[in-house]
């Protein structure tokens, strides 16, 4: 029988003392590494050890023990448990050793495990009546060697069938229906056109030019869509440009309404008695906030997914919803490795998709990724006449595969000086929808040409007021040529060719 019991030993010596490494080999190893013939105390250490570390929890060797010990199981040879896992504590190894031990405990697992295939598929041979034809016996050795190497192949899984439990699913779903699917976002119209923005296995991406307010808008967004939701946990990966203290500079002017230069300067307190009032009477507020950051500068997309997995298990739990906000997709921190700068970009977002999607609990995604990316120069909007400014995808920077592997693309503008008119109206940003993969409940008024007031047809947009990192919906395009009590309404100059009646 192959086996290593010296690297059961050595793995489960680097994960008592650096649990957290778990994260980087758990999508690969389990307890069917741990050959029970030769002992099955190394496997119930690390079903326990995997148990506590997926559940958030630490234990030491003095923890590991009692947990073991109060299952009150016996082990061969009378081992004292105790013993055995403090010899493990005290085994030499460090943290960059525990993925190739790991590695090297699977490549024996495999081999065990396809000599026990080929003796069961040398045994049907054996049994197998003279009579039997060629293609049984072809697809008998198929199906049973390719379902030992399916179960080793972490690129993909076994194809499953659309139909076979649909009615299933979509009874459950019909028995527990919600409002929206995904996390229900800050603004009412965005949610009712386009769905929720925060959609678990989807990336959803907002394309601004560099000063218009993507980050301002992002991190609203996550933020106010986490207390709408019992304070789902949100990790702001930030590529460096934003430290933590001036975003918690940004985040406090957001919150108490005070400019932002008082609070930049710290000059807050001698702006007098209602100045202070309102800041401080913001703090316990902000207490439940579920807000992280991280500056991920110069990290490869590969540390920041692990970072994000090791922070879910930590601090998130099991089963719980995440929302990632990537500020924002750029390729200057990234080893080019012979690639050109649009590859780059385009392998991260599919990373981000993938970890996104495949991250799962009960069968269900519970990563949400919200990111931002720099719009080439044909996002340029200042001093532009409206007629000029461009709304398609080609104004997304980069890589082609943002739009592609996106569910949701969005254009963040300032208006120009044609659109910005005072009165009721207050808007002071547009966003318009490159690409929706789902809609929501208004999807006609989504999806449907806006009459404008001199008669000409545009795209549905979405409009928003920025004030000191505030973000409020104004509403969309329909809701402003609505507005009777605007003696002026918002219109483009864009128009479009008029679609006839079908």
């Amino acid at each position: 029988m192959i086996n290593s019991f010296e690297l059961e030993k050595q793995l489960l010596a680097g994960l008592i003392k650096y649990p957290e490494v778990y994260i980087e080999i758990g999508p690969f190893i389990s307890e069917d590494d741990f050959d029970d013939n030769i002992s099955v105390v190394n496997r119930t250490i690390f079903s326990v050890l995997k148990n506590a570390i997926e559940n958030g929890q630490h234990l030491d060797h003095v923890g590991l023990t009692e947990r073991i010990n109060s299952l009150g199981l016996t082990f061969e040879d009378n081992i004292n448990v105790g013993q055995y896992i403090q010899a493990l504590d005290l085994r030499k190894c460090s943290p960059k050793s525990i993925l190739s031990t790991a590695k090297d405990l699977k490549n024996i697992t495999i081999r065990r495990e396809g000599i026990s295939k080929c003796k069961d598929l040398a045994k049907f041979y054996e049994k197998a009546p003279l009579d039997t034809s060629y293609e049984n016996l072809i697809n008998h050795s198929d199906n049973l060697w390719n379902d030992h190497a399916n179960k080793y192949d972490n690129s993909c899984s076994n194809p499953e069938s659309l139909f076979a439990d649909m009615e299933e699913a979509i009874e459950e779903r019909g028995n527990n229906p919600v409002e929206y699917f995904g996390l229900m976002g800050p603004h009412e119209r965005m949610n009712q056109l386009y769905g929720a923005p925060c959609q678990p296995g989807n990336v959803c991406v907002f394309c601004a030019r560099s000063g218009v307010g993507k980050t301002q808008f992002t991190i609203d967004l996550c933020l106010e869509t986490s207390k709408l939701n019992n304070n789902t946990t949100v990790l702001h990966l930030d590529n460096g440009e934003m430290s933590k203290q001036e975003l918690q500079m940004r985040l406090a002017a957001r919150q108490t309404g005070v400019p932002f230069h008082l609070i930049q300067t710290g000059k807050w307190r001698m702006a007098g008695d209602a100045v202070v009032k309102k800041v401080r009477s913001a703090w316990p507020k902000i207490k439940d906030y579920n807000f992280h950051y991280f500056n991920v500068s110069g990290m490869e997309v590969e540390d920041m997914i692990n970072l994000a997995k090791r922070f879910y298990y930590s601090k998130v739990g099991r089963g719980n919803q995440m929302i990632i906000n990537f500020d924002y997709i750029k390729t200057t921190s990234q080893k080019f490795n012979n690639k050109q700068e649009y590859q780059v970009a385009g392998d991260m977002i599919e990373r981000f998709k993938a970890f996104s999607s495949t991250f799962r609990f009960d069968n269900e995604p519970v990563v949400s990724v919200v990111t931002s990316v720099q719009g080439n120069r044909s996002a340029i909007s200042t001093n532009r006449a409206t007629e000029n400014i461009i709304e398609d995808e080609s104004v997304i920077g980069l890589s082609d595969r943002i739009i592609q592997v996106s569910s949701h693309t969005y254009l963040l503008r300032k208006l120009t000086t044609e659109e910005f008119i005072t009165g009721s109206n207050d808007a002071t940003h547009r966003l318009f929808c490159l690409k929706s993969r789902s809609l929501g409940e208004m999807a006609d008024r989504a999806t449907s040409l806006i009459r404008m007031e001199d008669g000409s047809l545009s795209p549905n947009a979405l409009f928003y007021n920025f004030d000191n990192f505030n973000i409020t919906e104004v509403g969309d395009l329909q809701d402003l040529i609505n507005n009777d009590t605007a003696t002026a309404t918002l219109v483009s100059n864009q128009e479009v060719e008029e679609v006839p009646d079908i």
